[in-house]
Order: structure tokens, then C-alpha cells, then sequence
């Protein structure tokens, strides 16, 4: 099965349930069954063809899923790219990936000089097509024959990586990530995580089983909150930062359908898991996603017991944690988290890389330090690639920012190694005060620190900053370090 035949398949059997509910209103799964086909014959008008690829730049919308789903059914190979990109950026991603041509909605910056084609869908804001490269450009699918997909990795410590999937890799995901959802026709589920990083398992499941989306307009608390009542959510599928607002949120507004919530994206605090059950009465469980695989992790059974812990290995996934001659480590012990399963990525673009060639041993190595307690339940400790070396003991940056974001006065931070002659290296820490214009307390903020962290995982130094950069996808930037 092609994954365009997702939306053939839900138009035909619930072909009067509500689809999409957006700023426009709502469509039903017939007519945006209907709205793609119209779309797809202007694309193939427009000398779009199998193999092609096919940019789709646009905020969360019926006109990205519509857009999407019409490339698709030319067989092209679709590319999701946020629509806050910077020029550079997009440029980079343009050519690096081989794209073809962009379909954008108009909100994010002007790429190239035309022609320009005008694109109608009904009920929606007209999108706009333009020809990136010449049509005769080598077709993605030379090189890897079933591609559906591309994703651009995060970028948080290098040069980003265009990750291809299959048709089949993006069903065997579904499938998977499903065993995790338990999601339905049944379901509606509110929508705030982009969909440019979040279309390929995400949305084309929720379109697969014939739920409900509801796109929520911005990411306030209330916002999310009302569009939930209003529309009878069942599930959150969110990040970090939504349940850290929707926690400290002093509306005195509570859910009133939803049953279920998700975290993903980046480490859930604990404290943030803890306090939203206690507001809410559900309980969060955090769901590990990684562009290579899907979401091969989630905590389904322990997420009140054990917040900061990932979960176990959904069905058809093998986890292990190995060490750097790639033997298991010992239960407890921090090492590679590694993974085997469904749903593999068919490998990286450029330069061409089948996934066969970038397995260790037939596993796939994720670039996370995690560890395996008695029961099976993983926990991830940071990034390798983070990690600071303090007189031999391992520290991780993310472990280091959890504790620090939860100093009253600190809005943000980010933990970075710096030379010392005598310990290696030792920990520095940029942060973000939540007043701009306050100051803080150096001497209490590391009482803070050594209340709550082993000695070498004290910061050496604090500098205050006015911003940490981040990705598109909302991770902390560490190239610049």
C-alpha cells in the first residue's frame, strides 16, 4: 500500500466524518479526499511527475495536508519544510535535497523569481507553486527506488542530513506508532506540534484510523484549552513547552474530553509531568521519536511512576543500550541507546547512503545516552555528542538544563564543556532570566545547583544572555558552542 492511498482509503469508509477542523471551519474526509484529486490534476498540468521532489512549506493547515497528499498522488517525493525558515537555510535544503519545485502557502519567505502558479483549493487560501530546478532533474527515486519522504534532521550539533523513507517504512511506522496511540475514528485529536516536523507518523495516522484533527491557531494554554472543549479533544499529542504552559496556566479552565496526552519532541521534566497529572488527572506519557525510525519508544505503562522515563520498546522494535565495542551494557549502566525494527529509514541523501551502511552490527545507533532500569523502562541522559568529560565522570548537558530550568528566576539554559587544566573539561552555563531586566543571584543560584546536583555537575561558570538559539523543531542549538 502507498501512503496516498491512506486518504482514498478513510474517504471511502468514513466518507461523511469530519476530517479537519481549522481557522476556515471544518471538511469532512470526502471532501478533502476531493480537494487533493483536484489538486493533483493541476499538478500534473503543471508538469509534475513520479520521482520529482516536492517541497511543501506552510503553516499547520488543511492546505498543507491537501498539498501533501496531491504531490503524493503524482508519485513525487514530498519534503516538509517549516515555514519560519530562514533563506539560507531554506537554500541549503533546496539544493542539497535535489527538490524539484515548492508548493508554500505564502506565510514564510519568497523563494526564486518565477513563474509563479496560483493554486486553488476550495474553502482555503490560494497556494502558490514554483518550479525550483529544471525538470529534467534527476528524479529522487534513481537512487532509492520506493521514496516517499525526506526530513531534514534537526541540526542541533552539525551539518543537517536529508533522511529518505520508503512508502512502506512510512506504513510500517503507522502501524507501530499506533500500537503505542491506541488511536481511532473515536478520536479527535488537538493538533499544536508542526507539521512540517510531524506529518510523516503523526498526521498520516490520524488520517489512517479517521480521527478527528484539530488544528489549534497558536500555542497559548487557553488557546489550546478552549479549541479542546470546543471540539471534544480525546488527544494531546504535544511537547515539552505546551505542558510546561498549559501547567502553569491561571485560567481555571480544565479539560473536559481529553483522556490521553503524549509528550514528545524533547525530555518531558519530571516536575513538569508530576504537576500537570495533579491539575489535570492525566497522566503524560513521554514518547521517544527519532527521524530515523519513527517513535520505536513510548511509556505507556509507568508514565505516573517513572515521568522521565521513555518507556519500553513498542511491538516489533528491539531496544538495547550498548557500550562502544557494541556489547550490552550492564542493566543500569549509561550507553548507546540503539534500535532495530520496522519502519527504517532507506537512508540518507546526500551524499547517498543506503541504511545498510550506517548500521553497527545490524543496530541502529540514535546518538542518545540512555540507561535500562530492572523493569525494562528506559531513561535518556543526554545526547553523546553533549556529553562533558569532568575529570572522567560523564555529565550531560540536558541533565545539567532540567535542573537549572527549574530555578524560579531562569527562563532557559544551555550546558556546555570548557577546557580546565586540571579536570578536563567543566561545565558552562549560558541562561535566559525570565525578567530581561532583573539580575540574579549568583552565590544562592549555585547553593540551587549544589543542592540538587553531584559536585562535578556544578556549572564552573554562569554567564546571563539574552537568548539561546534554537531549531526549527524547538531544540537548543549547540552548534555554535
Amino acid at each position: 500500500m502507498n501512503i496516498e492511498e491512506i486518504l482514498v482509503k478513510s474517504a471511502e469508509i468514513w466518507s461523511e466524518k469530519i476530517a479537519v477542523i481549522d481557522r476556515h471551519g471544518a471538511v469532512k474526509y470526502s471532501a478533502l479526499f476531493n480537494d487533493v484529486m483536484d489538486l493533483s490534476r493541476r499538478l500534473r498540468e503543471l508538469g509534475v511527475e513520479p520521482g520529482h521532489g516536492i517541497g511543501i512549506m506552510a503553516k499547520n493547515s488543511r492546505e498543507f495536508i491537501t498539498s501533501a497528499f496531491a504531490a503524493l498522488q503524482c508519485r513525487a517525493v514530498i519534503l516538509p519544510i517549516h515555514h519560519q525558515i530562514k533563506h539560507p537555510e531554506l537554500k541549503e535544503v533546496l539544493d542539497t535535497c535535489g527538490i524539484h519545485a515548492v508548493i508554500d502557502d505564502k506565510c514564510g519567505i519568497r523563494y526564486g523569481e518565477g513563474p509563479f502558479y496560483e493554486l486553488q483549493i476550495n474553502g482555503a487560501d490560494p497556494l502558490r507553486f514554483i518550479w525550483i530546478h529544471s525538470h529534467d532533474r534527476k528524479a529522487i527515486t534513481e537512487f532509492f527506488k520506493d521514496a516517499a519522504y525526506i526530513r531534514f534532521t534537526s541540526g542541533t550539533t552539525g551539518t543537517s542530513k536529508g533522511v529518505v523513507v520508503s512508502h512502506k517504512g512510512i506504513m510500517d511506522r503507522i502501524n507501530a506508532a499506533n500500537a503505542g496511540f491506541g488511536l481511532s475514528h473515536e478520536d479527535a485529536v488537538l493538533c499544536v506540534l508542526p507539521m512540517a516536523f510531524h506529518f510523516l507518523v503523526s498526521t498520516m495516522l490520524y488520517l489512517k484510523v479517521g480521527a478527528t484533527i484539530i488544528l489549534c491557531p497558536d500555542h497559548l494554554a487557553q488557546s489550546i484549552l478552549n479549541q479542546a472543549n470546543q471540539h471534544s479533544a480525546t488527544f494531546l499529542y504535544a511537547s515539552p513547552m505546551h505542558y510546561k504552559l498549559l501547567t502553569a496556566d491561571r485560567s481555571g479552565l480544565r479539560f473536559k474530553t481529553l483522556n490521553r496526552a503524549v509528550s514528545t519532541s524533547s525530555s518531558l521534566p519530571p516536575v513538569t509531568s508530576i504537576d500537570f497529572h495533579k491539575k489535570f488527572g492525566i497522566p503524560v506519557s513521554q514518547a521517544y521519536g527519532i527521524i530515523e525510525f519513527g517513535i520505536p519508544l513510548m511509556n505507556k505503562d509507568n508514565p505516573i511512576r517513572k515521568p522521565a522515563s521513555v518507556g519500553r520498546a513498542l511491538p516489533g522494535y528491539e531496544v538495547s543500550i550498548l557500550d562502544d565495542t557494541l556489547a550490552p551494557v550492564p542493566g543500569g549502566a549509561v550507553g548507546q541507546l540503539a534500535f532495530r525494527g520496522p519502519g527504517m529509514f532507506s537512508g540518507y541523501l546526500n551524499p547517498p547512503r543506503r541504511a545498510e551502511e550506517v548500521l553497527s552490527d545490524k543496530w541502529f545507533l540514535s546518538g542518545d545516552q540512555a540507561l535500562m532500569d530492572e523493569d525494562g523502562d528506559i531513561t535518556v541522559v543526554g545526547r553523546t555528542k553533549s556529553m562533558i568529560n569532568v575529570a572522567g565522570n560523564k555529565v550531560f548537558s540536558e541533565e545539567v538544563e532540567m535542573v537549572v530550568n527549574c530555578h524560579p528566576d531562569i527562563q532557559m539554559s544551555r550546558a556546555s564543556g570548557g577546557p580546565h587544566p586540571q579536570m578536563g573539561e567543566v561545565v558552562h552555563l549560558d541562561i535566559v532570566l525570565k525578567d530581561p531586566s532583573g539580575e540574579i543571584n549568583i552565590d544562592a543560584f549555585m547553593k540551587f545547583c549544589r543542592d540538587r546536583m553531584s559536585g562535578y555537575k556544578i556549572p564552573h561558570s554562569v554567564t546571563v544572555v539574552k537568548e539561546i538559539n534554537e531549531t526549527l523543531s524547538g531544540k537548543i542549538s549547540r552548534v555554535e558552542i
